[in-house]
């Protein structure tokens, strides 16, 4: 078997594999298919996490124990090999749709469909713990909705990681909004715990929205820990049960056969002709269920380039049958419905399917596509575990700064700590929303700040704060506070412009939608400047190079606010990428347009179409821009569906230069783009999370570094700036350093 990591095997143990169904913190999970023609979902372990003699004890024994789990509403085990070179595990194949994924397509499940959703997840959790496992990640995308009841996937895994650095001090297992409140605390656990997040997906599935809101992870925790769930969209007759299995305290839970006899003395309505679920979301089972059997198994003589990764609507992939009003097309459910079903955190909902190269993918133009072998591999120059997972990492003043839930690391040119600061010793919990990426810290003026929330005491309401420290060596501490509304920490910190730090907060209790407000903070006087309600979630955020104010964009709608916090304008736009440069605001938006604002007017200065389609991320680097803010870099299709990297005047939008890239050994980069500028670098990191550096100025490429591949590249935080390009896996707590020269 190839590798994994380094390219996708045809086979994982006696498994021939048909489909890349996702990947999260621990590993892969694929459609495979055995000798027999059985279907089976394998899950590989990340290489990384399987040189670790410790966790391959506890992956062990957890396997030997899941192996007991056999219930009508859990994936059980069929097959593993723990002792193989890259850990495995089979469960049994369930033809379903996540209940995150259903949720937003179709809405909230209706009451008779809640009541069975609640008694199959009760009965998955009588199987589970009675084979001695506590799930720990019961939550919407962990849960399939299959013809005959829901199904609980993933069992076991979370417990297996236990004393390995994914559980280390500080770092929490888990989703936030359906932790239990002895889990956020870190508190022994026992299966009272799942009880707890069993009654936070149901509450889900009644709503669409966590019981206990969403944004910045410390925020969500604040909640489930101290204020009361939103159960207002439940039916009457189930509240009561949910409202019981989110007390507090676990000794209060039900247990899950008493959820069992519950549900089953109430009055149920009967199934319809479709079964539980309601029609369209059976007929999307039934039609994918469908797609699935006609899937051929891979031909093992095939010459494989890797999967193709393709988002629905994206432009560039291979063409299915045409949508003909009778429900979703086969490569719509493929590439839309099933993607991340069995795992959650698939990269944007993707299914990769391992296809060999087709002549729909073939070069059609003269386009010199290079094979990327002919620059030299990057060395590393160090890389280091943390004792906390660190979803933001940044270089400044010759020290690599690493932001956790409640502590931040201060490391030197070698990798070691030359300080820390605890968020407890300022009364504070730093806006970590969990193991993914996000901005929450800026640097500027030989400071570090970093976005915080001060819990409440006393009957005061939680604050958002800003702590500020040395970067080089973590003294001269302050805390400015947002006194004027009241909030739950960071959710981004949009960066530092003109004395002012600029932050992106939300308040306590507010829904995913709303309640997000933007703070102008005066570093100065640590006083605020302005704060101002959001319109709208903020996605991506950009500060203009003069005049203060704030650029931001929601799902559809990208606003300005000038430097009093006043609304200067807004548009109507799907805007997938946000920068600035000295004269305009630049976007792309999910046309591939690229276009040029002002950024006191918003009106357009130019438009240029053709760029690679850009998808929000957390860290804002769809775009690229120099120091001068007079070049702008960014990727663009070309006719042979690749694409290339190019670099375009910021006051024009004419073309500097164009380079064609490597094609990613993983398939299509349909993820969006990842950029930096820094050091007279452009780096991109590829969909297959190859890291490649070229010469700012004329497009030529200097080095790649391939040691990180395999991984999803928008489960890694990175930064570059002093010298350095720094990465971050917060799945595993793993921090890397490249130096700009590649050696």
């Amino acid at each position: 078997m190839e590798q994994l990591g380094a390219a996708d095997p045809l086979r994982i143990g006696p498994y021939a594999l048909a489909g890349r169904l996702g990947s999260g913190g621990m590993g892969t999970v694929y459609l495979g298919r055995s000798a027999g023609g059985r279907t089976v979902a394998v899950k590989a372990v990340r290489p990384e996490l399987a040189g670790d003699t410790e966790f391959r004890d506890r992956f062990r024994r957890e396997v030997a124990a899941a192996r007991r789990v056999s219930g009508a509403f859990t994936a059980p085990v069929v097959d593993a090999d723990p002792d193989a070179e890259i850990p495995w595990m089979a469960t049994a194949f369930v033809v379903g749709l996540s209940l995150r994924r259903v949720a937003a397509a179709h809405g909230p499940l209706p009451g008779a469909a809640l009541e069975m959703l609640t008694a199959g997840l009760a009965e998955a959790l009588v199987s589970v713990h009675g084979a001695g496992v506590i799930h720990r990640d019961l939550k919407p995308a962990n849960v399939l909705l299959a013809l005959d009841g829901p199904h609980v996937i993933d069992f076991g895994i979370a417990r297996a990681a236990e004393g390995t650095a994914l559980t280390s001090t500080g770092s929490v297992i888990g989703s936030a909004p359906y932790m239990s409140p002895e889990q956020a605390t870190g508190r022994r656990l026992t299966p009272a715990s799942d009880v707890f997040s069993l009654g936070a997906t149901v509450a889900f599935a009644a709503s669409g929205t966590s019981p206990f809101g969403d944004g910045a992870g410390a925020a969500v925790l604040y909640r489930v820990v101290h204020t009361e769930p939103d159960l207002s969209a439940l039916p009457e007759g189930l509240r009561p049960l949910i409202e019981h299995c989110l007390a507090k305290e676990p000794a209060d839970r039900p247990a899950p056969d008493e959820i069992v006899s519950h549900v089953a003395r109430a009055d149920r309505s009967a199934p319809g002709a479709q079964g539980w679920l309601p029609g369209p979301v059976a007929a999307d089972v039934l039609a994918l269920r469908a797609a699935l059997t006609a899937l051929p198994a891979p031909a093992q003589t095939l010459q494989l380039t890797g999967p193709t990764e393709v988002l629905p609507g994206g432009s560039g992939a291979r063409p299915g049958p045409p949508e003909d009003g009778r429900g979703p097309s086969r490569r719509k459910l493929l590439l839309g419905l099933a993607g991340g079903a069995l795992l959650a955190g698939a990269a944007g909902g993707a299914v990769r399917a391992l296809t060999p190269e087709t002549p729909e993918r073939a070069a059609v133009s003269g386009t010199r596509r290079p094979s990327g072998n002919e620059v030299i591999e990057a060395k590393l120059g160090w890389q280091v575990r943390l004792p906390a997972a660190c979803p933001q990492v940044l270089s400044a003043n010759g020290t690599v700064a690493c932001v956790s839930l409640r502590r931040m690391w201060g490391l030197d040119g070698q990798g070691h700590t030359k300080w820390t600061v605890n968020g407890d010793d300022h009364g504070l919990v730093f806006s970590v929303t969990g193991p993914n990426p996000t901005n929450v810290a800026a640097v500027d003026g030989g400071r570090l700040h970093v976005g915080a929330a001060v819990p409440s005491a006393a009957g005061a309401a939680p604050r958002t704060a800003v702590l500020g420290i040395g970067m080089a060596d973590g003294e001269d501490p302050w805390t400015a506070v947002l006194k004027e509304a009241e909030g739950s920490g960071v959710a981004d910190f949009c960066g530092v412009r003109g004395g002012r730090a600029y932050t992106i907060s939300q308040k306590p209790g507010s829904s995913p939608a709303e309640g997000y407000g933007v703070w102008a903070l005066d570093l100065g006087s640590r006083a605020t400047a302005w704060y101002r309600a959001a319109d709208s979630r903020p996605l991506l955020q950009a500060l203009p190079y003069s005049g203060d104010g704030v650029l931001y964009a929601g799902i559809d709608r990208l606003a300005a606010l000038d430097a009093k916090g006043a609304a200067a304008w807004s548009k109507e736009v799907r805007t997938g990428a946000l920068a600035t440069t000295a004269r305009y605001a630049v976007l792309i938006d999910s046309r591939g347009v690229m276009t040029a604002l002002d950024p006191a007017t918003g009106g357009q200065a130019w438009q240029v179409p053709g760029a690679e389609p850009g998808v929000p991320t957390a860290q804002d680097d769809g775009i690229a821009t120099d120091e001068q803010g007079t070049v702008v870099y960014a990727l663009w299709r070309d006719e042979d569906g690749g694409l290339s990297l190019a670099a375009s005047e910021a006051a024009s939008g004419r073309t500097r230069w164009r380079t064609p890239l490597p094609p990613d050994e993983t398939g299509s980069a349909r993820l969006g783009a990842r950029l930096l500028y820094a050091d007279g670098n452009v780096y991109r990191m590829g969909a297959d999370c190859v890291l490649r550096a070229f010469d700012a100025s004329n497009g030529r490429p200097r080095w790649k570094y391939s040691g990180w591949k395999g991984i999803d590249p928008f489960s890694l935080g990175w930064s570059a700036g002093d010298g350095r390009l720094c990465l971050t896996n917060p799945n595993t707590t793993t921090v890397a350093v490249l130096h700009a020269n590649g050696s």
